[in-house]
């Protein structure tokens, strides 16, 4: 009750300014829609899209900015398709007033949350409404969760309102984030764990203008709040990203994430500068992320490949500038233009050593902090958590405009040492025994003028190290949703 008593004043915000009446498209693309992004990249592989596309919420101002100057006459097939998939995508935002009802659920909770995933729990019936004006957008929606994972079974993630000032976009509310290149998730930024509330500040058009000196860019920051729940009630989140395509080629992002302050400690932000710059003891009072990403891009045979890495430390020294703790993910895809299919593969590597006492639980853990870079026990970066290694072999298809495909191959050693924390909190999930999952999933999603069907299937086989036991596991999940 709480947590929805915080969210009152911009339930009743929102509610006056539906009285309003405007045409404007929504000012970004969320975390919901991989095929979506899919489009967006191979567009900014081949050359349409000029802007850095791997910060989410990715704005549309650069993205249908860049897609207006080119001549869809003048394109492949291929990329002409991903165009008209773009165009509709960003024309079903075009309203002033728009309302969702979505009903999703899955035989099991979901051990793992992935980019495009909507669903967390066992299963969730949602209602929203959104308004966008020139300067002003906002979404309510409220979400019913069976089972939850938190204890909280009404939720308003994924409410904001924002506004915009000259080149920015000032929002509040809860809203997913990720951050980097990988098409299966993030190490610093993802979607696992619900998103923290707060306040957000982003850049709204990253497009070079003819006198710039800079190339395209954009910028991210945000002020969040934890949970009263949290090992340190009330603590907060602070987060950066700057994204950049120095190079048609290359495209980098830089990150940074800090917990810090809470009940009982200092809120202001004189505490977080000093948080911020004083960055030279280990395992401090802050809990610090921080590391960056690479993407190279080219063409083999015509087919638009790429390659990328990234690097995420659990320790930042701000005064030295240097990255401790690191985790590492690659990958590399390439888009076969003769089956509309992208075909990817990810490697990502959570085993890290803190210290020659301590090989294990180093990643993601904090011993003030003791929930760790979690958010009710669930990892907001990797969805794997720490000590933990993962590849995964995908394709994405489009078979036709309005139906996709996606088809993961999954090897998952997970929790490889098969311990926990010394001090774990009441959320710490890193207790879970040392397993390794094999796991195919499947999955097909249908849209139609206003209504949209996604469904799919996924066999696993997990094997337990202490007692090399198996587990067969078959899981269903289905979505419906329809836009008004």
């Amino acid at each position: 009750m709480n947590s929805l008593n915080r969210w009152l004043p911009l339930t009743a915000l929102f509610s006056a300014l539906m009285t309003a009446t405007s045409t404007q498209a929504a000012w970004w693309v969320g975390t919901d829609d991989l095929m979506l992004r899919s489009d967006i990249q191979l567009l900014a592989d081949s050359g349409v899209i000029q802007q850095p596309v791997t910060t989410f919420p990715l704005m549309w101002q650069g993205v249908i900015h860049d897609i207006r100057l080119s001549n869809s006459e003048q394109l492949a097939p291929h990329l002409a398709q991903a165009v008209q998939r773009v165009v509709a995508a960003y024309q079903r935002d075009h309203r002033a007033l728009q309302g969702r009802v979505s009903l999703e659920g899955e035989t099991a909770e979901p051990s793992v949350v992935r980019y495009g995933d909507t669903l967390r729990d066992k299963a969730q019936a949602a209602v929203q409404a959104n308004y966008q004006s020139d300067n002003i957008s906002g979404q309510l929606k409220v979400s019913k969760i069976k089972d939850p994972y938190d204890q909280n079974d009404t939720r308003l993630d994924g409410s904001y309102l924002g506004f915009k000032a000259w080149n920015w976009i000032v929002s509040v509310g809860a809203i997913d984030k990720y951050w980097g290149p990988s098409w299966d998730s993030s190490t610093i930024v993802a979607i696992n764990a619900r998103p923290v509330p707060g306040i957000t500040f982003t850049r709204h058009s990253s497009v070079a203008e003819s006198d710039d000196w800079l190339p395209p860019w954009t910028f991210t920051t945000s002020f969040g709040q934890l949970s009263e729940r949290a090992s340190i009630p009330s603590a907060k989140q602070w987060q950066a990203r700057f994204g950049s395509r120095p190079l048609s080629q290359l495209e980098v992002g830089f990150n940074w994430v800090m917990q810090y302050g809470g009940d009982g400690y200092g809120n202001g932000l004189n505490d977080w500068f000093d948080s911020l710059f004083r960055g030279g003891t280990l395992e401090g009072f802050e809990n610090m992320v921080a590391g960056f990403d690479l993407r190279w891009s080219g063409t083999i045979a015509g087919r638009p490949y790429a390659v990328y890495g990234t690097q995420t430390a659990d320790d930042f020294n701000s005064r030295k500038l240097k990255l401790y703790k690191n985790a590492y993910q690659l990958g590399a895809e390439i888009y076969l233009h003769e089956i509309n299919s992208r075909v990817y593969l990810d490697r990502v590597d959570t085993t890290v050593n803190c210290s020659e006492d301590r090989q294990a639980n180093c990643l993601y853990e904090h011993t003030f902090h003791q929930d760790g870079y979690r958010r009710y026990g669930r990892s907001m970066g990797s969805p794997y958590d720490n000590d933990s290694r993962a590849v995964n072999i995908g394709i994405l298809t489009h078979l036709d405009t309005n139906t996709s495909w996606h088809n993961k191959f999954s090897w998952l050693q997970l929790n490889l040492d098969g311990t926990r924390v010394e001090l774990p909190s009441q959320w710490t999930q890193t207790q879970l025994p040392a397993r390794t999952v094999l796991a195919w999933r499947t999955e097909q999603q249908w849209r139609e003028e206003a209504d949209e069907v996604k469904w799919g299937l996924e066999f696993s086989q997990t094997t337990y190290k202490a007692d090399d036991s198996n587990d067969w596991q078959t899981e269903l999940f289905v979505k419906w949703q329809r836009l008004f």
